[in-house]
């Protein structure tokens, strides 16, 4: 279960809460007479994500006709989501779908870890970003080393 990657359906820390509400909901459906997994997926993720999740099911080996493995798993993935670490992360744009896909991809590769991103937008941030990760505060920005710069040139 450390291993399982859920970056396909979700990068940012406000995307993981939905995703596991969306996937609670189906779990208390699990029981109820005429559930069908494939219709609940669709209406709550959607065709891409649905086609992942059934994904992600049979490489785990999850039985899709038993209830009882389905709601077990469910509730791994969602003890997953709340456990993953939260990266706050300040840049000057507001990133698209791919570009927290890639920052997610990075963060698994270099520290192993899938992460959840909470996105702050500074615009007066420069070429760059800073990152709170684990309770540590850098700036990896150039608006510090500019600041210092502009400083000093005009007080000569």
């Amino acid at each position: 279960m450390e291993q399982l990657d859920l970056s396909d359906f979700f990068t940012t820390k406000s995307e993981s809460l939905d995703f596991s509400t969306r996937l609670s909901g189906i779990a208390r459906q699990i029981y109820e007479t005429g559930f069908n997994l494939e219709p609940s997926l669709l209406t709550e993720f959607g065709i891409q994500k649905k086609d992942h999740f059934l994904s992600l099911l049979r490489n785990n080996q999850i039985n899709v006709a038993s209830n009882s493995a389905l709601s077990e798993f469910f509730n791994l993935i969602i003890q997953k989501i709340s456990s993953l670490p939260v990266v706050t992360l300040t840049i000057a744009f507001e990133p698209d779908n791919q570009t927290l896909r890639d920052l997610s991809q990075w963060f698994t590769l270099n520290i192993n870890r899938q992460v959840v991103f909470e996105i702050i937008v500074d615009p007066k941030l420069i070429a760059g970003a800073a990152i709170t990760y684990n309770g540590r505060y850098e700036d990896y920005s150039v608006k510090t080393k500019f600041t210092q710069i502009v400083a000093s040139s005009l007080s000569n």
